[in-house]
């Protein structure tokens, strides 16, 4: 079980992803099987692009397609690759590390007043975490509406070492895209996990 910390967003479960697989390998690489057609160029045989091969590995690793392969920290919404306009009005490859935010990370003259619900949470028997509770939306009740606050953080991934693949099926492919995952899963705790710590105050 990952051992969450307030820099530790997002996790990799290799040993999950092979004890839950259907070909005795990888249930990520099944997946990934399953859809062979996002990972080529419009020649098939061709790989994708380093950046759109990124996008894609992680899109496949991630909810909603996959779940408890890429474990995101209960606290958080989601973790997304985007397109971003560069400098040069180019669309490049980044990351969105959505945060909901509760009354008490606001300003104090910036926060609700009751009767405004925020949000609520309820304990995760899964992840067993009480300190980083999965935030979900409260049951709306006449007369208390809802202000739910998401702060989204992105980060720049063109510079990152993404590997080059080589590969659009097979084993190549697998190992090629779990390198990306693993990869993506570092720099955005390195890069994006001191951020959510201080947005949320360290908690």
């Amino acid at each position: 079980m990952t051992e969450w910390t307030p820099t530790t967003l997002v996790s990799v479960d290799d040993p999950g992803d092979r004890s839950g697989a259907s070909d005795g390998h990888s249930r990520y690489g099944v997946y990934l099987s399953q859809r062979l057609g996002e990972f080529h160029d419009e020649t098939p045989g061709t790989p994708l692009p380093t950046e759109e091969f990124a996008a894609a590995a992680w899109r496949v690793a991630t909810p909603p397609v996959l779940t408890g392969y890429v474990l995101l920290r209960p606290d958080l919404q989601g973790i997304e690759a985007v397109w971003a306009e560069n400098e040069n009005g180019d669309g490049s490859l980044a990351f969105k590390v959505s945060v909901p935010l509760w009354f008490s990370d606001l300003p104090a003259d910036r926060r609700p007043r009751h009767p405004w619900q925020d949000w609520t949470t309820r304990y995760d028997i899964a992840t067993r975490d009480d300190k980083y509770r999965h935030p979900w939306e409260p049951d709306l009740k006449p007369g208390r509406p809802a202000v739910l606050t998401v702060s989204h953080i992105l980060i720049s991934a063109t510079d990152w070492d993404l590997p080059t693949p080589k590969h659009t099926e097979g084993r190549g492919l697998v190992e090629e895209a779990k390198q990306v995952v693993h990869e993506v899963a570092r720099r955005v705790n390195q890069d994006a996990g001191p951020m959510v710590a201080q947005l949320l105050g360290d908690r």
